[in-house]
């Protein structure tokens, strides 16, 4: 059984990605809340709490993009080649640019107890989607295909999801008492 995922990342996709987040980044730093623009005093009002469901998603994106297989890990991989396409295709139509690869070396597996806590993790978004408003549920689907997009990438996204996986592995272990 492979353990590590096969899947490549171009930049067609860590542009989507990163496209994702500036959008959802402007729209919270623009509609900051009370208080007014980005002049105001204090930051013009904004609430990080308005972030938790994008990043909390895009940390399942990040996570789910490094499973081997299985339905989260083919879904994951299946998103990634599409935005990959898509991505790839806009950034030669709109630039006339070539796409390269930007898949980060050494890729870092999920454990056992890694997958375990991903799949846990998996069904917690799921249901917030499930019970939450419109908006919610677009949050959290932008959150994760963004977080697949950047998941695997080169660059500092890709570094985070380093560090997500790891501490997935730690506490998924801990929490199952898997021991290799």
């Amino acid at each position: 059984m492979n353990s590590v995922t096969t899947a490549t990342v171009s930049l067609g996709a860590v542009t989507i990605g990163l496209g994702i987040l500036a959008w959802h980044l402007t729209k919270w730093w623009k509609t900051g809340g009370k208080g007014g623009g980005p002049g105001a005093p204090g930051g013009g009002g904004r609430d990080p709490k308005a972030l938790i469901p994008l990043l909390s998603s895009m940390s399942l994106g990040m996570i789910a993009i490094t499973a081997a297989g299985g339905l989260i890990g083919t879904a994951a991989g299946f998103l990634l080649n599409s935005g990959s396409l898509i991505g790839n295709w806009s950034l030669t139509a709109a630039t006339g640019t070539v796409t390269p690869e930007v898949t980060r070396s050494g890729l870092k597996a999920l454990s056992p107890g890694g997958c375990a806590l991903l799949c846990i993790y998996f069904v917690v978004c799921t249901a917030l989607w499930k019970s939450g408003a419109k908006i919610l549920k677009g949050k959290i689907a932008a959150g994760v295909t963004a977080g697949v997009m950047l998941g695997l990438s080169a660059g500092f996204s890709g570094m985070a999801s380093v560090a997500l996986v790891t501490i997935t592995n730690t506490v998924g272990d801990k929490i199952t008492g898997v021991v290799l």
